[in-house]
């Protein structure tokens, strides 16, 4: 049901695409696709958790033991970067999908709960419920540098294709940027 989505998204649009050209393509009766996802939107939020976790498995795979926090977050972003731009319009429809279910979301850490562990390691070395006072939040940090990537996609979006290497190049900058920023934050403190 979710491949057969994609493949309707991609091919028709998100705003075109209807439940009955998805059921129809899934091969399910219409009342099965609604009870799997019961909105379009839905199945938008699912892509994200999915890409998002494959991200990961990407960077733990890679993962060496000696790799530092800051490293470990260029490289998830990066992952998630080279996908987007594998499958650049799979990324504009399900992300048009995503923004007109719900909006820009404005607490992402829960997309991400060892992105913020990977920051309260990296930032004050303990768990997040004895940060001291004063100490920058993991959980903010973590929705900004997710604010960074969806700000380079939604400026990317209205491209056809970013070109080979050009939207991972402007990911990999500004997360970069946000890592600086916290690095900063973290020794001043």
């Amino acid at each position: 049901m979710f491949q057969a989505a994609i493949k309707v998204f991609v091919t028709r649009g998100y705003d075109n695409a209807t439940m009955n050209e998805i059921a129809a393509e899934a091969g399910v009766a219409r009342r099965t696709a609604f009870n799997q996802f019961a909105a379009k939107s839905d199945i938008a939020v699912e892509w994200a958790i999915r890409r998002g976790a494959h991200a990961f498995a990407l960077t733990r795979q890679a993962d060496r033991p000696t790799r530092s926090v800051p490293d470990r977050i260029r490289a998830y972003f990066h992952e998630l970067a080279v996908m987007t731009e594998h499958d650049w319009e799979e990324t504009r429809q399900l992300t048009t999908g995503w923004l007109r279910g719900y909006g820009s979301p404005n607490h992402r850490s829960w997309l991400s709960e060892e992105l913020r562990n990977w920051l309260c390691e990296w930032l004050h070395g303990q768990p997040d419920d004895r940060l001291p006072q004063g100490a920058t939040d993991p959980g903010l940090a973590t929705d900004v540098l997710y604010d960074v990537y969806q700000g380079v996609l939604i400026r990317w979006m209205p491209q056809q294709s970013p070109g080979p290497g050009r939207f991972t190049a402007e990911v990999d900058a500004a997360i970069a940027l946000v890592l600086a920023g916290l690095r900063h934050s973290a020794l001043s403190a």
